[in-house]
């Protein structure tokens, strides 16, 4: 019971969304994702979606990017952190 609880905490306390280099770069626990070129993303919306991902709130935003692939991510602070695919 307790070694499910540390795993899930470290998920949610271990989650990170990075801009850099033109990349970006999840890690959720001990998990990382391949970096996403941000020249690639293609839109960035707000979702209700409950699906699985690298998200530990469900206050989320969807990225599309290259021909069908779609991440959910839940940065704190959205609207900053989506200014960062405008440079």
């Amino acid at each position: 019971m307790y070694s499910a609880f540390a795993l899930i905490t470290h998920l949610f306390l271990r989650t990170g969304y990075i801009i850099e280099k033109n990349l970006l770069k999840i890690k959720y626990g001990l998990f990382s994702y391949k970096p996403i070129d941000i020249k690639r993303i293609e839109e960035v919306s707000k979702t209700g979606s409950t699906i699985s991902s690298p998200a530990p709130s469900f206050d989320r935003i969807e990225i599309k990017y290259g021909k069908s692939e779609i991440i959910i991510i839940s940065p704190k602070d959205k609207m900053n952190f989506a200014q960062g695919f405008k440079d």
